[in-house]
């Protein structure tokens, strides 16, 4: 029989009015009514003061970071005072350790109850075992942490005891006046907020978390419309608040327990049930593989290694965020937890032990995953090439002989843009897939799609996701499931999508609470349609089921070349100090691997320094750090990334010096002033040059042809010579066509020029660039530029200042003038103008030269060496030269290739890219001629139009305020070219002005060239002069009785090449490609080789910047 009408009635009933409802919710967890609405309910009991709670506290002294058992005994010193709620603790950055004695009531033991320590620094803090195991963090989220659960055993004993490390800083640093990015304030206190022993109401607190759920549920995000499930959450939340009622002697009678739960099950009306035997069946608690999903949750914690705080703040907030997942796995059975970074983890192993071994167990019962396979989560787009591949190599080894694992997927989310060759490097790294969600910060234009495949220069490939959640710090609620959801660009092909949740950039990660809300979540989606389905799992097995999906990624769009970020530009300029700190490591270290590795073949009583390089090599990967490198950090963190490049570049040079003295069989002078010898050119990289160089004075007589270097008594200049095998001499001048003069031409006039250009300051600016052979003047007015010269330009980015750089900087130029022009050096080696510009606070000098022509070139670079007095703020200084030369885009070096970029701005997405990175170079061509700028580490680039803009220097002031102020030296070179780029020679010009070599003086009965030379590495064939050498070493997994030798090689041009490598002096079993980890390519052809006289040759064959590792056993 059907359900009964009634046929009259005197009801009155109408349906909720969302908006009075909605704003109802908001004062049942908070608000004036506390002493009423649930937040009245959560705790039976509380106690604190001296009668229960007794703290003894020890500050260390000054910025010191003590170990637990250094802790431990100065707590049973006399240097300790009790710590009570309401004192204060600081300044900023110090540390504290609490040894903490608790008296639980004896009523706690009777109840069934949790019983929990709740701790608020106001700051961040680590609770530790009597015995100095790290359990879980306390104190400053924003998702907030302060409780502790006390173990049964101690609440039945009535005692608990434990330590607590209280690090005086807040998760994002210590802001100057509450701004996350200005420098830090540091003289900040924080006071002890709670220190309380709680005996809670674990349903009052379930209740709370299934009503916030059900709130978010009934108001749905700014601009989502109201469903059938919305509208039904927002009535299960209002009639919770009608059943709530508090009432005289509620919780004696056991009425208040009746009420919460009788609340509870309205709310499982919606939310499904949730009882403990239910929740055995959700995501949290059970992994489902065979069950698809639309939402793969996956625990996570994103720390900066440095930010706004220094490396040795980092390690600690490594271990607060990994304990606490490990005490999270603990508690919900299937919780994942993906971590990145191996220089973490190696931290971990090395500071905190216990912990270490607590994570390698999760790692094995796989909760706990490594990602990225990287050293650490790095910059994309200033290391080198062969950075690059060290930070996969030595991350993918740490996790391999660690842990047993091998990172499938590259993990980079917050890493400001992505080089064009990365996908190369990814895939010789063993990894196929890619994850990040930084292009959502794009401020000009949306990135396209959700999940694609990236393809590098060279065609490589790999599976690409960035969540459409547009974060990596999401904190479990509704909303971001609905974004996941409905902002996927792929649906056509795919719908999920990643949700990482947890605190992060200041670390935390996952909080119990999230995974309570995710628990309902869950729940939700199992009972409603409406609600996006999720699980938890690990990220490979996202993208294996995202792979297999899409059928190998056939399905998914292609994005060829780099993921250019539309934002934090300044970067390839910030900080001009870490700049050239990472690119001299970088050089010497390929400098010291090779001649280390010449050494160790032929020298018997010379050992390979595998463990010295090894830590130099993480060291300089290590501040490669994207926060680091790109010079965002305060200034603490810099001044510590600076240390390390000085001692590092100290103990490497030694490591070179001792690697050449082995070579030569003597005491040798690198760069240096012995004088019994003529000096000896080596050159690791191995160009064929004829050269000016500087040399020490003392070795001037020595040379056969010299000149005086006014600026300098302590060199004179020489011109050397050398070839394919890296060594060279000094020859004399009278080779040369034409040497170079300079003269002034009248008041405010004046010319260098050597017999193929001629260049002509007047009236304090670059007004003339001639190439006197094609009688062709390459300079003329353009965007932005009348002449040739400095620029300044006010730098007032919209929102990051020593990340961005904004477009309309462009707009707010001012033409600097030289102030004096003089001529500096009039042959026969080189001439020089010095020019000086003096502006602001500021005083900068410029000496342009030309040296000697030589009849085997056309090419003749114009040098520019820069001494800069900086003191200016919000200023961004530029070099500007309009050019004659007219094209569509512009050529730049990056890692292992080049890239074209547009010189107009005809779309948005052109627009976006006025100020780009470049490698060693940027180059205007047309067809027939063109001009390159060439340079180190300068990394920032413009052209528009026929304008071309190297940028040297800018001056931020959050979050360092006295950023790039004081001295700077640098150089780059003008060199105008017949040919388009790639067909000019240009390049290896480039690579022979960035890449010095060395100057060996022999001492004593050393110089015996004969080990210099014993072994050559020179590729040959018509079609071979765009590859290039680029890295020699000795293998990772040699031993006494094994030695191999590790040849890394790329093509330049983008073009089919190919041609014979010649090695001499060694005698290998086999030769054979390998992948950057050093693997044999199985999907490779056996190399095709032969014996010939003392050595042998190879056939090597590349596509267009396609990058090749060959491995010799010997």
């Amino acid at each position: 029989m059907s359900q009964s009408y009634a046929r009259h009635t005197k009801e009155v009933t109408h349906p909720l009015l969302p908006n009075i409802t909605s704003r109802r919710l908001n004062l049942f967890n908070d608000g004036h009514y506390a002493a009423y609405n649930l937040s009245s309910t959560l705790d039976r009991a509380r106690v604190d003061g001296d009668d229960w709670v007794n703290m003894t506290a020890w500050s260390a002294p000054g910025l010191t970071k003590p170990t637990f058992e250094e802790a431990v005994t100065a707590l049973r010193s006399e240097e300790t005072k009790l710590y009570r709620k309401g004192d204060w603790l600081g300044p900023s950055w110090t540390n504290h350790w609490l040894k903490v004695e608790l008296k639980i009531p004896a009523d706690y033991a009777k109840s069934d109850e949790p019983v929990m320590f709740e701790f608020d620094p106001g700051c961040e803090a680590l609770i530790y075992t009597l015995e100095g195991h790290p359990l879980h963090v306390v104190g400053d989220q924003e998702d907030r942490r302060v409780e502790h659960i006390i173990p049964r055993d101690a609440v039945k004993a009535g005692r608990y005891d434990c330590y607590i490390e209280i690090s005086v800083n807040g998760m994002f640093g210590l802001g100057l006046n509450g701004f996350r990015h200005q420098r830090p304030d540091m003289n900040v206190s924080f006071q002890l907020i709670t220190a309380d022993i709680v005996l809670i109401r674990s349903e009052a607190r379930a209740l709370q978390i299934d009503f916030q759920i059900l709130n978010q549920l009934g108001n749905p995000p700014e601009g989502g419309e109201s469903s059938s499930l919305s509208r039904r959450a927002l009535r299960a939340a209002n009639e919770i608040m009608n059943r709530f009622r508090r009432t005289d002697g509620d919780e004696e009678d056991g009425s208040l327990d009746e009420t919460i739960r009788a609340c509870r099950e309205i709310g499982w009306e919606v939310l499904g049930p949730l009882d403990p035997e239910s929740v055995k069946s959700l995501c949290t608690h059970v992994q489902d593989d065979d069950e698809e999903a639309t939402i793969w949750g996956i625990g996570h914690c994103h720390i900066d290694t440095a930010w706004l705080w220094r490396y040795s703040q980092s390690q600690q907030k490594i271990a607060r965020s990994w304990s606490t997942q490990v005490d999270l796995i603990e508690r919900f059975p299937n919780h994942h937890f993906a971590a990145s970074s191996a220089q973490q983890y190696a931290w971990l192993e090395k500071l905190y032990p216990s912990l270490f071994e607590s994570v390698k167990e999760q790692i094995k019962a796989g909760h706990f995953h490594p990602v990225g396979g990287a050293w650490l989560e790095h910059d994309c787009l200033l290391p080198s090439g062969e950075s690059l591949c060290r930070q996969y190599l030595y991350g993918q080894r740490y996790f391999q002989q660690k842990f047993g694992v091998r990172c499938r997927e590259a993990w980079l989310p917050d890493t400001f843009g992505y080089a064009s060759q990365l996908p190369q490097i990814l895939r010789l790294s063993g990894i196929n897939y890619f994850f990040t969600q930084k292009l959502s910060w794009n401020n000009i234009n949306v990135f396209p799609y959700s999940t694609f495949n990236w393809v590098a220069l060279d065609g490589s490939q790999v599976l690409s996701h960035m969540t459409p959640v547009d974060t990596y710090n999401a904190t479990a609620n509704y909303k971001e499931l609905l974004k996941g959801a409905t902002k996927n660009k792929n649906l056509g092909v795919t719908d999920e999508c990643l949700l990482l949740f947890g605190n992060g950039d200041g670390g935390g990660g996952p909080t119990p609470k999230m995974l309570n809300k995710l628990q309902r979540l869950g729940s939700v989606a199992k009972n409603n349609r409406e609600m996006p389905s999720m699980k938890l799992g690990k990220v490979s097995d996202f993208f294996d089921h995202l792979c297999k999906k899409t059928k190998g990624g056939k399905l998914l769009p292609t994005w060829r070349g780099e993921l250019y970020f539309e934002l934090h530009r300044g970067t390839y300029t910030s900080q001009a100090g870490l700049k050239a700190g990472n690119r001299k490591m970088e050089k010497l270290l390929r400098d010291v691997e090779y001649c280390a590795t010449l050494a160790s073949l032929h020298v018997p009583s010379y050992k390979y320094p595998r463990e010295q390089l090894d830590k130099i090599w993480q060291d300089v990967l290590l501040n490669q750090f994207h926060d680091v490198l790109p010079g965002t950090s305060i200034r603490m963190a810099v001044d510590d990334a600076l240390e390390i490049y000085e001692q590092r570049r100290a103990q490497a040079q030694q490591l070179l010096d001792e690697a050449i003295a082995a070579v030569l069989k003597g005491t040798v002078k690198v760069n240096g002033h012995a004088v019994s010898q003529a000096p000896i050119v080596l050159d690791p990289a191995r160009l064929t040059r004829v050269q000016v160089v500087p040399v020490p004075r003392s070795q001037g007589r020595h040379l056969p042809s010299s000149q005086d270097v006014s600026s300098n008594d302590q060199v004179v200049l020489g011109l050397l010579q050398t070839d394919s095998t890296g060594v060279g001499s000094f020859i004399s001048s009278d080779q040369v066509t034409s040497s170079p003069r300079a003269a002034q031409k009248g008041e405010n006039t004046f010319s260098i020029e050597n017999g193929v250009h001629k260049l002509i300051i007047s009236n304090g600016r670059i007004t003339s660039l001639v190439d006197l052979a094609w009688q062709r003047e390459l300079l003329t007015p353009g965007p932005g530029a009348e002449t040739g010269g400095l620029m300044i330009y006010d730098d007032f980015p919209l929102a990051y200042d020593a990340w961005d750089a904004e477009i309309y900087h462009l707009d707010c130029a001012t033409t600097l003038f030289f102030d004096h022009v003089e001529v500096d050096a009039d042959g026969p080696l080189r001439a020089s103008l010095k020019a000086i510009s003096v502006f602001g606070k500021s005083k900068v000098e410029l000496t342009i030269s030309l040296d000697v022509s030589l009849p085997e070139s056309d090419l003749s670079p114009i040098r520019v060496d820069v001494h800069a007095d900086w003191h200016e703020k919000h200023k961004f200084l530029k070099f500007v030269l309009p050019v004659d030369i007219h094209a569509p885009s512009a050529t730049y070096g990056t890692q292992y290739g080049l890239i074209e970029r547009p010189t107009h701005r005809n779309t948005t997405t052109e627009q976006a890219k006025f100020e780009v990175c470049g490698h060693m170079c940027g180059d205007l061509s047309e067809p027939g001629y063109g001009v390159t700028i060439a340079t180190d580490y300068k990394y920032g680039y413009s052209v528009e139009g026929n304008t071309m803009r190297l940028s040297l220097l800018r001056s931020a002031t959050a979050p360092d305020p006295e950023q790039d102020m004081g001295e700077h030296d640098l150089s780059f070179a003008i060199i105008p070219h017949a040919n388009r780029f790639i067909e000019s020679g240009a390049y290896k010009a480039a690579m022979a002005f960035v890449n010095d070599v060395h100057v060996v003086t022999p001492s004593g009965s050393g110089g015996d060239l004969s080990g210099l030379r014993k072994t050559a590495f020179e590729v040959s064939g018509d079609r071979s002069d765009s590859i290039i050498v680029d890295a020699i070493k000795r293998g990772e997994d040699d031993a006494d009785t094994r030695k191999t030798v590790v040849i890394r090689m790329f093509e330049s041009q983008g073009g089919r090449a190919s041609g014979k490598l010649k090695i001499t002096g060694v005698q290998p079993q086999l030769l054979q490609w390998v992948n950057i980890l050093e693997e044999k390519m199985e999907d490779e052809p056996e190399v095709q080789w032969s014996r010939s006289g003392d050595g042998v040759e190879a056939e090597i064959s590349f596509r267009g910047f396609e990058l090749r590792t060959l491995q010799l056993v010997l």
